[in-house]
């Protein structure tokens, strides 16, 4: 899974800059735990930077500095064209199966000239 790193601020003076993130990188995320150091929070692990013995207590990056990546991230122009077609013909569809019934009596003409 990718992750794009969105906060790469308030690094802790423990971890080296080496072993630091990069906002704007896009990581692949190896593991992901319940860090122990923030009770309730994940964290990730990225296999284009560890965290080593170095950086101890630090194990794990938050999972709150990333914004996850879809796999399937590929948009053509066909497929936003094709999407629009099929909604545009599903409405006509729609208009030409729809019966209304109109009377003049039933014309408001209130604000007309």
């Amino acid at each position: 899974m990718k992750a794009i790193c969105i906060d790469s601020s308030n690094k802790p003076e423990g971890i080296a800059e080496f072993e630091w993130l990069e906002e704007g990188m896009v990581y692949t995320i190896t593991e992901v735990v319940e860090m122990a150091l923030q009770d309730g929070k994940l964290g990730i692990a990225v296999e284009e930077v560890q965290l080593t013995d170095a950086s101890a207590p630090y194990k794990y990056y938050s999972l709150e500095r990333f914004l996850l990546v879809p796999e399937e991230t590929k948009i053509t122009l066909k497929s936003v064209l094709d999407s629009k077609l099929e909604l545009m013909e599903k409405v006509h569809q729609n208009i030409e199966d729809k019966e209304i019934d109109a009377y003049a009596e039933d014309a408001d003409l209130t604000n007309s000239i």
